[in-house]
């Protein structure tokens, strides 16, 4: 009996093993084709809001949808290191959690004096790559909760709509907030020619 859920639970792993090499194998292959993947996601992202005009409910997945995808953006727009945008104003006070964080270098090292003239941007918390891959994999998501008649909540859009916005704009200031506390752009995330 032992024997037998061990080999069960040894089979299952390397069948779970093997799907993930396969998806990596697969996803590995368009990493180099950054247009054409952003191409892809808007296209589905059209089809996505094509099938909620179209069936006109799950206003409810499109609002969860587009705040998981403002999430994404401040995430992408985030350099490496520095605490959380959200958890900005909840531990504004706290010095010690600050000071667990590191600051962004402001001059270089003794060590780097030869490469004064060098430029480096800042990492981003989230890589392009991995935004994508989010952003595909929400909106499949999204689309096919479309299929499950449970997720259509009867709720005025429109009041979804407002509150949205409302949250774009609070997200936006409090975004503003953390970069002039911590002095980055979004401009110093491009490579300078």
């Amino acid at each position: 009996m032992i024997i037998e859920e061990q080999i069960e639970e040894n089979l299952i792993y390397k069948v779970i093993h093997r799907v993930k090499v396969n998806y990596q194998k697969k996803i590995d292959r368009y990493i180099l084709y950054k247009k054409s993947r952003w191409i892809c996601n808007l296209l589905l992202m059209l089809l996505y809001a094509y099938r909620i005009q179209d069936i006109g409910g799950f206003y409810i997945v499109t609002y969860i949808y587009c705040v998981y995808q403002l999430q994404l953006l401040i995430d992408y727009f985030t350099p490496l290191g520095l605490p959380p945008v959200n958890l900005e104003d909840e531990e504004e006070d706290d010095d010690q959690f600050q000071n667990d964080f590191a600051e962004l270098p402001t001059t270089l090292s003794n060590k780097n004096e030869l490469n004064d003239k060098e430029y480096r941007p800042l990492l981003r918390t989230t890589s392009e790559f991995k935004a994508w891959q989010k952003s595909v994999f929400s909106v499949i998501f999204s689309y096919l909760c479309t299929y499950i008649p449970l997720w259509n909540i009867p709720v005025y859009w429109p009041f979804l709509f407002c509150y949205f916005f409302i949250i774009v704009g609070m997200s936006i200031r409090k975004y503003i907030k953390h970069m002039k506390k911590y002095g980055y752009t979004i401009l110093d995330f491009t490579k300078k020619k």
